[in-house]
């Protein structure tokens, strides 16, 4: 707190604002990713008699062993034959393999990390926009150990601050935090490049103190998402899977499980068991039983 304090004596308000605004200017879609590192890193950098210079806290949050976290992954309605294509192995179940990978909020193109929601499956469902009546696949991790994440856009810590030095701070990481979490559409996929260099240049610890990073949902206000490395990914393990849909209601909606899957024992392959199987009771025991025929096994 002494060294951000001691920052933030240099941080001029009306020259913050000013450098903001001139950021959100910019053409992002004509920046490479090391123009928008410089453009980022002069925002929240300031002239010291050390030079210029950015001091920002760093907060983390933990995740007790137990912690369940969930994965969706789309399933094709016009495939209904199991095992089913998109969800057939253990490896479909983790992170895609990097030739497949395209840009995230957190990764460049071929970068392969492991998106999660923690505790409520309902974020992951949001964030892929699954529609009521498509079926998807629920995978279900939980954590074997405590794990560390680095939060990024939680609201600064500002106990000891006086008010101008806390609405300072707020600034800095209120501009880190709303342009991490910009909404990403068809077409402006280029506005990943901002969210990946904030989280490569400011928010990644050693992998001895870091095992994640947690950050909100863009598509769930409220919810928290949690990505992994596949380096980082040893502290969960795999409950299984459940091939599921939505009902909604008129202010939820309810899942609706046809079929659960886990590793058939061999690593490779997932087998399939029906609603009110031993199988589901014993990994999913939480699921009613419904009429599960849309799903034939060959």
């Amino acid at each position: 707190m002494k060294d951000i304090r001691e920052f933030l004596k240099y941080v001029n308000i009306f020259e913050l604002n000013e450098k903001i605004n001139s950021f959100r200017e910019l053409d992002f879609k004509k920046l490479d990713y090391k123009e928008i590192q410089d453009a980022i890193l002069n925002v929240i950098s300031f002239d010291t008699p050390q030079g210029k210079r950015s001091v920002l806290p760093t907060a983390t949050t933990s995740y007790i062993k137990g912690t369940r976290f969930f994965r969706v992954r789309h399933i094709d309605n016009n495939y209904t034959r199991l095992p089913l294509k998109s969800m057939s192995t253990v490896a479909d179940c983790w992170e895609a393999p990097s030739d497949f990978v395209k840009a995230g909020r957190l990764n460049r193109d071929n970068e392969s990390l492991l998106y999660t929601s923690p505790i409520y499956p309902a974020v992951a469902v949001e964030e892929m926009k699954i529609e009521e009546g498509q079926f998807f696949s629920l995978i279900v991790y939980e954590a074997i150990e405590s794990i560390n994440a680095t939060c990024i856009g939680f609201g600064p810590e500002i106990n000891g601050l006086s008010e101008n030095e806390a609405l300072k701070l707020k600034m800095l990481q209120y501009f880190l935090k709303h342009e991490f979490t910009r909404d990403v559409g068809k077409g402006t996929e280029f506005l990943y490049r901002i969210s990946e260099s904030i989280v490569k240049d400011y928010f990644d610890l050693p992998s001895e103190v870091q095992d994640a990073w947690s950050y909100p949902s863009v598509a769930k206000k409220g919810g928290y998402n949690t990505c992994f490395r596949p380096s980082t990914k040893r502290k969960l393990k795999l409950i299984g899977v459940q091939i599921a849909s939505l009902t909604y209601g008129s202010e939820d909606y309810l899942f609706k499980v046809w079929k659960v899957a886990k590793d058939s024992g061999n690593g490779i392959d997932l087998t399939y068991y029906d609603i009110g199987s031993l199988e589901q009771k014993s990994i999913f025991p939480e699921i009613n039983i419904i009429d599960t025929s849309h799903f034939i096994q060959e």
